[in-house]
């Protein structure tokens, strides 16, 4: 036998040899199943307004949010303010028509820290971004003694006009 041929064959069979080991571990990797990082849970509720008889705009953004509260000392503040840091998750619901608004509510369970307050709340902001209805203060959620589903928010208008137009 030549050297090109013996060469040729080893070439061969160092192909096959790299290409069974990429299939098996690619065949391999596909069977298993990874677990999640997160575990996800659900927090699941109404948004309710005094008036449940109030429509909403088809472009009216309601946004329910579920924040760490334990150091806040105010109640009466909107989603785009909140600082980022107290976020632990969001979820915007669009094409609401009507009050009560169902709403479902993913957060990772492994950010939950038993030793701390969390709340929920919720604000409805029309078309140019203001907030026109919001939530008077924070529902403590996710301990021992608070929900952690079938959860009532009540949202309030926050501008005069809407009040007035009552």
């Amino acid at each position: 036998m030549s050297k090109q041929s013996i060469s040729s064959i080893y070439k061969k069979e160092i192909y096959i040899y790299f290409f069974l080991k990429n299939y098996f571990y690619l065949e391999n990797s596909t069977l298993e199943r990874r677990e999640s990082q997160m575990t996800r849970q659900t927090l699941c509720g109404v948004i309710k307004n005094i008036d449940n008889n109030c429509v909403l705009d088809p472009t009216d953004t309601v946004i329910v949010t579920l924040c760490d509260i334990t150091l806040w000392d105010w109640t009466r503040i909107d989603f785009p303010h909140i600082p980022q840091r107290f976020i632990v998750s969001h979820v915007k619901l669009d094409n609401c028509d009507y009050f009560p608004i169902p709403f479902t509510l993913y957060y990772d369970s492994d950010e939950i820290d038993g030793n701390l307050c969390y709340g929920l709340r919720c604000d409805i902001f029309d078309k140019h971004n203001e907030v026109k209805y919001g939530s008077e203060q924070f529902i403590n959620v996710l301990t021992e003694k608070y929900p952690k589903t079938n959860v009532h928010l009540t949202v309030l208008p926050t501008s005069s006009k809407d009040i007035l137009s009552k």
